[in-house]
């Protein structure tokens, strides 16, 4: 199962297709969700990068709270930046994993 476009690769696409944006993101988004419920870590870490960065253009992406969680749990620091950049940027007092972000931090 290898699909893992790369975020440079997403990028790319989106500036390729322009005028319909929309579709394409539509498309990454349907991989990315693949991608997130892999069980390779570093799959899964290239997935919430790429949703980090769908984020700062405005779309939604908390559907892979747990997946963040996930990712910012693994002990290479590198596989851990993007679940970081991610919790910053999506996390809120309202969101339910929360709680499972602090006790990570305790450890």
């Amino acid at each position: 199962m290898v699909f893992e476009k790369s975020l440079t690769a997403m990028v790319k696409g989106i500036r390729a297709n322009r005028g319909k944006e929309a579709e394409y993101i539509t498309t990454c988004i349907q991989e990315i969700q693949k991608e997130v419920a892999s069980k390779n870590l570093a799959t899964k870490s290239m997935a919430v990068m790429k949703l980090a960065y769908l984020t700062m253009l405005g779309y939604d992406m908390s559907w892979a709270t747990f997946a963040v969680v996930e990712v910012m749990s693994h002990n290479k620091f590198a596989i851990k930046r993007p679940g970081y950049l991610a919790s910053s940027m999506s996390f809120s007092d309202s969101t339910d994993v929360g709680l499972l972000t602090i006790n990570l931090f305790k450890k």
